[in-house]
């Protein structure tokens, strides 16, 4: 009886993992993609992390403009760097080193240039640091979106880095760190995940929030449910994706959608958001946008933690609800749209960082430039450009941290 029972067990549990270790082995040793998808319906690549739907958003402006034409598919390959995550939906893979094709950037994009993008262990492009912080250390994590991450310009040209090295060279008995935890195509959302998941692991003592570019920004209803995920389905998620033969058999299923089909969709979607059916939202709305905020904010306080508000692209209504919640919080805001907008003259006229000014007019033309100033300033009257990283940092500095810092005797 005892054997006849083991038999039934090997049988109906035994072969079956026997089955699915060897299918398992085979799909590891046999080479096969299981990271993007492509089929008959589309033929250009998608990571399998871009194509759902709470994810996709963060791609769709690369594929309207392949679908347009004014793109190459090869355009979208910097996509295949990141990855589905576990809190945060996505971010960067662990541990890549590459150079990516500048998309935001038209006359780069036109001359091939790249742009350089590296990974720490985590995923996130800055340096490897230890969670343990050392005595003297002064601690800044960035929060933020595409501008924070630095898209269009390589790794040590942002702000991030630029104010790091301010910072240090300032002669102080304390030694600073700024992590940067921004990923393109984050919102508040992504933040607070980002935040009490990642941020908090290495005991900031300042948090630079940067977000609302992305806050607002149309999607359906169905996908924004999945915002808020059960935490054990999260955690399943997170452990089937270590097995080549779910990522595989999700290729498989997901070859038979076709994401670009939203796409072309969306104008009629977008008009009948006033419908029952399917109905748009913004994927942060204003009451959420504030909440997140005002959580961050009231989070790090009880640690000890400084919030400083960062502005950059927000449209006009997120911009506006920042700044009152900074009145409201009492704490640091800084326009930065703004403040490079103001910095304008005095680069065209080469009175300040004279050398990238020359690099910029040689790039674009000056008559170009005289239709476009911003070009001064950001990669694409938008994401901040080498000009515009400088800037930033030095406005951080000195408005947050001039008047703190005390030299060594």
């Amino acid at each position: 009886m005892r054997r006849k029972i083991g038999e039934i067990i090997f049988l109906t549990v035994g072969v079956p993992l026997i089955f699915m270790g060897m299918l398992e082995a085979i799909i590891r040793f046999s080479g096969i993609d299981t990271e993007v998808v492509k089929s008959k319906n589309f033929q250009v690549e998608i990571p399998i992390w871009a194509s759902n739907d709470i994810n996709f958003f963060a791609a769709e402006g690369i594929y309207n403009r392949i679908l347009d034409n004014t793109l190459s598919a090869d355009s979208a390959e910097w996509l295949k760097y990141f990855e589905e995550a576990k809190y945060v939906h996505y971010k960067m893979k662990p541990n890549i080193s590459v150079y990516v094709t500048n998309t935001v950037n038209r006359a780069e994009l036109e001359k091939g240039i790249k742009v350089f993008m590296k990974s720490n262990s985590e995923g996130f492009r800055t340096e490897e640091i230890a969670a343990r912080k050392g005595e003297n250390v002064y601690r800044i994590v960035l929060l933020g979106d595409s501008s924070t991450f630095g898209w269009g310009v390589n790794q040590d040209e942002r702000f991030s880095r630029f104010l790091e090295d301010k910072l240090n060279s300032a002669q102080s008995s304390t030694r600073y760190e700024v992590i940067n935890l921004g990923i393109p195509g984050y919102t508040t959302e992504h933040g607070v995940a980002a935040f009490d998941h990642y941020a908090l692991k290495y005991s900031p003592d300042l948090v630079i929030l940067s977000f609302g570019a992305n806050d607002g920004k149309p999607i359906p209803q169905r996908a924004k449910k999945f915002l808020k995920n059960n935490p054990w389905i999260e955690d399943l998620k997170e452990f089937l994706r270590n097995f080549s033969t779910y990522k595989l058999l999700r290729k498989v299923l997901l070859s038979y959608y076709n994401p670009f089909d939203q796409i072309r969709r969306e104008a009629t979607r977008r008009v009948a958001s006033t419908q029952k059916e399917d109905p748009m939202e913004p994927f942060v709305s204003f009451q959420e946008y504030q909440r997140n905020l005002e959580y961050i904010i009231d989070a790090g306080r009880k640690r000890g933690i400084d919030i400083v508000l960062l502005a950059l692209c927000c449209p006009r209504q997120y911009l506006d609800l920042m700044a009152k919640v900074a009145q409201r919080k009492n704490v640091p805001m800084i326009d930065g749209m703004y403040v490079l907008i103001q910095s304008v003259q005095d680069i065209q006229q080469e009175i300040r960082y004279p050398d990238l000014a020359r690099y910029y007019k040689n790039l674009y033309g000056e008559e170009r430039l005289k239709n476009r100033r911003l070009l001064y300033v950001t990669n694409d009257t938008c994401h901040p450009n080498i000009i515009g990283h400088k800037i930033l940092a030095e406005t951080l500095y000195n408005r947050i941290f001039a008047a703190k810092i005390q030299p060594s005797p």
